[in-house]
């Protein structure tokens, strides 16, 4: 299967049966379509009207309202071209040509659902709220999602595509209030994550029923932060031997995977028959191991995943190849590989193509980052096929 991620503005942005005809011709036979989405601006190379095309953080779907009973937070709809549900519009158009759609979800990376409800944000130990970052701690959080699955699993759709599913980086803002992010001392992610560690009250009432001092931590974090920041180099480049040295931050991070667990139970849950599938991203980085700085532990997630998509964007066929390897040596579920179209990681055909034959071998499905922000030449790369992997 050959599989992309789109945005429903440029699948909306020609007629039906030419949007079919295009799949149809580069082989695709899936498509991923962003439902819930951070904000966003994207050149579109392929238009013959406008470039650019801009939206806020939100829903592309008619929410179930009765799903979000449970949660103070309403979801924001983004109308495209004149449709008031161009998520329903983008499944009728490709199901009728037999391709599979699949729901792109991005959690809790969302700066339009932050400030429009500042009260459910992440909260730094020096007391910063920050609008494009809500925290799972938060019980209607947790509510609000429940009901964007349980709405999004009453379309005619494969899978849920879960994205940004850790506690969210407080460095990776779309906020509308401000501009370019600058930042002159901490550089790498041991660093960000501490700065990005939330203590707020929802946090600190959950934690009051786990094995941890959380008012500990959070001294400890400013300590250490403080540190950070009075110097112009790196002063933290493990956060393993950090928790040695604090095995109250070991506990703190073990606290926020109890979170995660807990929300994608709730998620899990609430979609069904529909099957969940995890782009993994968060915390120190994309490797089966990264993501427990942020709550997502592996070991502990994959029991609500039904599959997992191993992002190798990269130009480095042996890096992407160990990847999608070691997803499989860690996982029972099926393990997809994602790779990219980015001229920033992969400067050619040749380079690309040399990365899916190293990845399509082991993986189960091949997942194209974009299909939206391709180049007319990038139609030329699609040669690929991805037979299921070699077991």
């Amino acid at each position: 299967m050959v599989a992309v991620w789109s945005y429903p503005w440029q699948l909306l942005s020609q007629d039906p049966a030419e949007t079919r005809q295009e799949f149809d011709e580069l082989g695709v036979t899936s498509v991923t379509v962003a439902a819930h989405y951070h904000s966003i601006r994207t050149l579109d190379p392929r238009s013959d009207d406008g470039l650019f095309e801009s939206y806020e953080g939100g829903c592309y779907f008619d929410p179930d309202r009765d799903a979000f009973t449970d949660t103070r937070i309403d979801p924001p709809v983004n109308e495209v071209a004149g449709y008031d549900d161009p998520f329903g519009a983008v499944v009728e158009t490709l199901r009728e040509g037999g391709i599979d759609v699949n729901a792109w979800l991005v959690c809790f990376h969302n700066s339009k659902l932050g400030g429009n409800n500042p009260e459910f944000g992440v909260q730094s130990a020096f007391g910063d709220a920050h609008d494009h970052a809500f925290c799972p701690s938060h019980d209607d959080v947790s509510a609000y999602f429940e009901g964007v699955v349980r709405s999004l699993a009453d379309y005619d759709i494969e899978v849920i595509n879960l994205e940004s599913l850790g506690f969210p980086s407080v460095f990776h803002g779309h906020g509308a209030t401000f501009g370019h992010a600058k930042n002159h001392v901490v550089t790498n992610a041991a660093e960000e994550i501490l700065v990005s560690q939330c203590f707020c009250s929802a946090c600190r009432e959950r934690a009051a029923n786990h094995p941890v001092d959380f008012e500990r931590a959070k001294d400890v974090v400013r300590d250490v932060v403080r540190n950070v920041l009075s110097e112009p180099t790196p002063q933290v480049r493990s956060l393993e031997r950090l928790t040695e040295t604090h095995p109250v931050l070991a506990e703190l991070f073990d606290f926020r995977a109890s979170v995660i667990d807990e929300f994608l139970a709730g998620v899990a849950a609430a979609s069904g028959d529909v099957e969940l599938t995890y782009s993994a991203s968060d915390g120190l980085g994309r490797d089966p191991n990264d993501g427990w700085p942020a709550g997502v532990v592996l070991d502990r997630v994959r029991t609500y995943l039904d599959r997992i998509v191993a992002l190798c964007y990269t130009d480095d066929p042996d890096v992407a190849r160990r990847r999608v390897r070691r997803y499989r040596d860690a996982v029972e579920i099926p393990v997809d590989a994602g790779v990219t179209l980015d001229p920033g990681m992969v400067e050619s055909e040749s380079e690309w193509k040399t990365v899916v034959n190293n990845v399509r071998e082991l993986a189960d499905d091949v997942h194209i980052y974009n299909h939206s922000l391709m180049s007319k030449g990038h139609r030329e790369w699609f040669d690929v096929t991805t037979p299921h992997a070699q077991q």
